[in-house]
C-alpha cells in the first residue's frame, strides 16, 4: 500500500474497509501523497461510501442540470461552449469519478494549448457544478476543482498595431468587417460589446455610445469621434436593432484572413483594444479618461499603459525644449560661459579626482 509509479504516472494503493482500491493520480508525486492521505482519512472516518459513488449522476447529467437551473444567470456568452467542451472530455465518467488528477491533466493541456488565463476561467465555470450538485444531493464528495494547482496568468502582454499596421489591416480587411474593426480601434470596445451593440444605445445626436452592461458589471459611456460617426452613418442607422448584425464565427474567420493577408503576426482581436488605449495615451497622456472609456474598475488596470504616457510627455518636453529661446550654454560661478560639453567633461574630471 502507498504510492507507486508506473510509466510517467503515480498511483495510490489503499484499503477502504475490506476492499483494496487503487487510483491513478497523474505525474505529480506530491499530489499523489495528498490524495492518499485524504483517502485514508475518509476511510478511517467512514466518510467514503462506495454506494454513494455508484449512485452519483454522470458528469454530463450534472453539467446539463446545472445549465438548466443556473445557466440563465451566467453573463459570459461563451459559457455554453465551455460546458460542451468539458462534457466531451468527461462524458464517460460519473461525477464522483472525476478526480483532481483528471482535472489537473485537463488543466495542464488547456494551459499549454491556450493560456493559464483561459484554463483558469474554465475551472471557474466548472467549480460551481460540483458545489451545486452537492447541494442538490447528486454528489457527496469534495470539490476536486479546488485541488487543481493553477498557474498565475501573464497579463503583461501588450501588443498593439502601429499606424502603418492599422492602415494595412483596414486595407486588406473585407468590406463587411471593416466597420467592426474601425469601431474597435476608435473606441477600445470589447468584441462582445461591439457585436452586441444596438442602435438603441447609439446616440448620434449627442455622439455617445452607451454600454449598459460591461465586463465589470457597470454601465459606461463612450464618446463618438467624427470618423466613427461617419462609419455609423454609412451603416444607415435604425431606431432599433443590431448595429453590425454579424455572427461571431464570421468575424473570427474574416479577421484571421485579414491578419494573414496583411502579414500581421501574433495579434488577437482583443489587441485592438490595446491598440486604441496605446494610441490614446500616446496622443493625450490622459490615463484617468482612458480608465473611464475602457471601463476599468480600478486605476491599476490602466497603469499598464502608463509607460506610453511617460514617453508621450518626454516627446512633448523635447518639442518644448527645442522651441525655447535658451542657448545651450551655462554660466559658471566665475562669470564665464562654458560649453555644455566642456562643462560635463569638467564635472567628470572633478568626480574622478574625489574617487
Amino acid at each position: 500500500m502507498g504510492i507507486l509509479k508506473r510509466g510517467e504516472n503515480w498511483y495510490i494503493d489503499y484499503y477502504c474497509g475490506n476492499r483494496r482500491k487503487r487510483e491513478k493520480i497523474g505525474p505529480s508525486k506530491s499530489l499523489a501523497r495528498e490524495v492518499l492521505l485524504k483517502r485514508q482519512s475518509q476511510a478511517s472516518e467512514k466518510k467514503f461510501f462506495p454506494e454513494r459513488a455508484k449512485s452519483s449522476i454522470s458528469f454530463t447529467q450534472a453539467v446539463e442540470k446545472y445549465w438548466k437551473l443556473e445557466g440563465q444567470y451566467l453573463k459570459a456568452k461563451g459559457s455554453r461552449a465551455v460546458f460542451k467542451a468539458l462534457e466531451s472530455r468527461f462524458c464517460d465518467k460519473k461525477l464522483a469519478e472525476v478526480s483532481a488528477a483528471d482535472l489537473q491533466e485537463f488543466y495542464n493541456e488547456k494551459t499549454a494549448a491556450t493560456s493559464a488565463s483561459t484554463a483558469n476561467r474554465i475551472l471557474a465555470f466548472l467549480s460551481p457544478v460540483f458545489n451545486r450538485a452537492k447541494e442538490w444531493g447528486d454528489y457527496f464528495g469534495d470539490n476536486p476543482v479546488e485541488k487543481v494547482r493553477r498557474r498565475k496568468p501573464n497579463n503583461h502582454r501588450l501588443r498593439f498595431l502601429s499606424e502603418a499596421e492599422i492602415k494595412q489591416l483596414l486595407n486588406v480587411a473585407e468590406t463587411r468587417i471593416r466597420p467592426v474593426l474601425t469601431c474597435a480601434i476608435l473606441t477600445g470596445m470589447r468584441k462582445g460589446e461591439i457585436l452586441g451593440l444596438r442602435w438603441e444605445n447609439v446616440d448620434l445626436e449627442h455622439d455617445t455610445i452607451f454600454i449598459l452592461e460591461s465586463k465589470s458589471g457597470k454601465p459606461r459611456e463612450i464618446p463618438i469621434g467624427k470618423k466613427l460617426k461617419e462609419v455609423f452613418l454609412g451603416l444607415r442607422p435604425k431606431s432599433i436593432g443590431s448595429v453590425f448584425d454579424m455572427p461571431e464565427i464570421t468575424l473570427r474567420r474574416q479577421f484571421a484572413r485579414a491578419l494573414k493577408n496583411g502579414k500581421i503576426q501574433e495579434f488577437r482581436f482583443h489587441d485592438l483594444r490595446h491598440t486604441f488605449a496605446s494610441h490614446f495615451v500616446m496622443r493625450t497622456g490622459d490615463l484617468p479618461s482612458l480608465q473611464k472609456i475602457l471601463g476599468h474598475s480600478s486605476p491599476q488596470m490602466t497603469q499598464r499603459y502608463a509607460h506610453l504616457a511617460k514617453e508621450h510627455l518626454a516627446a512633448k518636453m523635447d518639442k518644448f525644449d527645442a522651441s525655447m529661446p535658451v542657448e545651450s550654454a551655462d554660466l559658471s560661478q566665475d562669470g564665464h560661459f562654458l560649453d555644455t560639453k566642456l562643462k560635463i567633461e569638467t564635472q567628470k574630471t572633478v568626480k574622478n579626482a574625489y574617487n
